[in-house]
């Protein structure tokens, strides 16, 4: 573990809850951007999902899944400190993430999220987000969430 000062941890765990809390409202994509840079990347290749560079493409994705969307639970918990130099910092964290969808499907899944930050003078946004999973996938999650 890193030696991350307890003020920046209670910050990226609160960003990290926060998106938590923000993709679970289902109504709100640009409060949920703003959580994020400008150029960030979200990574969910590892799940099955894409690759999403900069905000437009964020937006394109999180319009879809809120649109198909009527119900999201997200638990956050065992958040770990992964890096720290005083401008950028890496926290990872285990979700159990949950939702269904408009058309009945559901999916559960449980799954690692790493938040890679940066401070500015808004406070801590995450700049690259990617997430692993640690059981294996339900079908469902490509059939609600695949790129159409």
């Amino acid at each position: 573990m890193t030696g991350m000062p307890m003020e920046v941890r209670v910050a990226l765990q609160d960003l990290m809850t926060a998106y938590c809390y923000a993709v679970d409202r289902l109504d709100d994509v640009d409060g949920l951007l703003d959580l994020f840079t400008e150029d960030a990347v979200l990574d969910f290749s590892a799940i099955g999902l894409p690759v999403m560079n900069g905000r437009s493409e964020m937006k394109a994705f999180f319009d879809r899944v809120f649109a198909d969307m009527s119900h999201h639970a997200h638990y956050i918990t065992n958040f770990r400190p992964n890096a720290f130099d005083g401008a950028t910092a890496s926290m990872s964290a285990y979700v159990i993430g949950m939702g269904r969808a408009k058309d009945g499907n559901s999916v559960e899944v449980q799954v690692q999220y790493r938040f890679d930050a940066i401070t500015t003078p808004a406070g801590w946004k995450c700049r690259r987000y990617s997430m692993f999973s640690m059981m294996p996938l339900p079908g469902s999650l490509a059939e609600i969430h695949a790129t159409r």
